[in-house]
């Protein structure tokens, strides 16, 4: 339905049937409220583009910003030094691991803590 089916809209009349004065002026009515509610849908499509508008725009500036942000950190890690490589073990020559000692702080030594020295 549409604002031209209610003002082309004809009813039959009756003997006993609706005043037709009240019907046009209901009709009138119902006319002014489709001409308001499609000025508003008109006005909400209107923004709804324009946000649409807004947001694809700041969607392509965020997208961008990451993009050179990934650029630089990529940038980075190419110009960046290597990781300073461990120290070689001999090959065949296990690993002590470092240990300290709670009476002394240190590592032991071997032996030379219950030794008495001797003179």
């Amino acid at each position: 339905m549409n604002r031209d089916d209610v003002i082309n809209k004809v009813f039959p009349h009756s003997l006993f049937g609706y005043d037709p004065v009240a019907v046009d002026a209901f009709l009138d009515e119902v006319i002014k409220e489709f001409d308001r509610l499609n000025n508003t849908i008109d006005v909400l499509k209107l923004t709804l583009s324009q946000e649409l508008t807004d947001a694809r725009m700041t969607n392509d500036m965020l997208s961008a910003s990451l993009a050179r942000a990934d650029f630089a950190s990529r940038a980075n890690e190419l110009t960046a030094p290597p990781p300073a490589e461990p120290e070689a073990v001999r090959p065949g020559v296990p690993e002590i691991p470092e240990t300290t000692d709670p009476e002394y702080g240190t590592a032991p030594r071997s032996g030379r803590k219950n030794r008495k020295k001797r003179r």
